[in-house]
């Protein structure tokens, strides 16, 4: 088993089509009532915070949706066969893809993607894999960095799976101009 964190930051390119990735913005770009404001959870409170310029999330339904899912679980098996370890070979599910914006003068901090919200109902476990995809390109700032110097560019069309524990501590930093957007999902 390779050791370096980094192997298991894994890109994949042209994941989605630009046809779907124009389309599902645009689409975004037209439920501005949708998105609200991210939070984290605090387990020392039990309660949920923003910071100051913080991104907007939205579970809206656009046209390309139950696509985007599809080529999500495409990617999980993906990354599976990539890797082939023996004490791992399969996930419970994975959730409902959420889409990110991030306007200019908005970021994400650093955090791990230990997401509390996902088994406050039916589903018991912990989120095992992060799944992110890029869906445009023209805007400035908003890079995703892990470890405070990797630095990942997620192109539109593109996608990206990592560990979804502790020690991938990642951020997106400061959108400077245009609107970021992109679209995750996690695994247990």
């Amino acid at each position: 088993m390779d050791k370096n964190l980094k192997t298991y930051l894994k890109v994949y390119s042209d994941w989605l089509i630009p046809e779907v990735c124009e389309e599902t913005v645009a689409e975004l770009e037209k439920v501005e009532g949708q998105f609200q404001t991210h939070q984290f959870y605090d387990s020392h409170t039990g309660g949920y915070h923003s910071y100051d310029h913080e991104l907007s999330v939205t579970w809206s339904n656009v046209k390309h949706k139950e696509y985007v899912m599809k080529r999500i679980w495409e990617g999980l098996q993906q990354y599976m066969q990539d890797f082939q370890f023996p004490w791992y070979n399969s996930w419970n599910g994975y959730s409902e893809v959420r889409f990110n914006r991030y306007r200019p003068d908005t970021q994400m901090k650093l955090h791990c993607d230990h997401i509390h919200s996902m088994f406050d109902g039916q589903r018991k476990g912990i989120p095992s894999l992060t799944i992110l995809g890029g869906l445009n390109n023209d805007y400035e700032g908003g890079e995703l960095v892990f470890w405070e110097d990797t630095v990942v560019e997620l192109k539109a069309g593109e996608i990206m799976i990592f560990p979804s524990c502790f020690l991938y501590p990642h951020r997106v930093d400061l959108v400077k101009t245009g609107t970021r957007y992109s679209y995750v999902s996690w695994a247990w």
